[in-house]
């Protein structure tokens, strides 16, 4: 699926998969924190109802990413943006990636040809 994004030169392009996706981990990202925020600072009745939410969100979130970690990279561009995001998901604690999305982020990367 593609998505048309805006250049700051007022040009549209088209934007390929994996800018897509990484988009989409980075706000199940912030949708996850600011649940798990406010689960913890919410009463017993309120934190019943955030938690099963809290659950699907984090679902969502591992999802995106593993999709992430498989996407097919087409450059040396989508390549280094790649490397460069989940280099930044690992070294600030931003989330957990697990050994399936390394052993996927590996292998996508192992199938690019120049």
């Amino acid at each position: 699926m593609a998505v048309e994004v805006t250049c700051s030169t007022g040009e549209a392009r088209e934007a390929d998969e994996l800018v897509y996706l990484i988009a989409a981990h980075r706000r199940a990202m912030t949708e996850v924190e600011s649940l798990g925020k406010r689960l913890m600072h919410a009463e017993e009745a309120e934190a019943e109802l955030i938690s099963p939410r809290l659950d699907a969100v984090m679902k969502k979130e591992t999802a995106i990413r593993r999709q992430a970690a498989m996407a097919p990279v087409a450059d040396v561009g989508g390549l280094k943006m790649k490397a460069a995001y989940f280099e930044r998901l690992m070294n600030n604690g931003w989330c957990d990636v697990d050994a399936d999305d390394l052993h996927e982020l590996l292998r996508s990367f192992a199938a690019f040809r120049t």
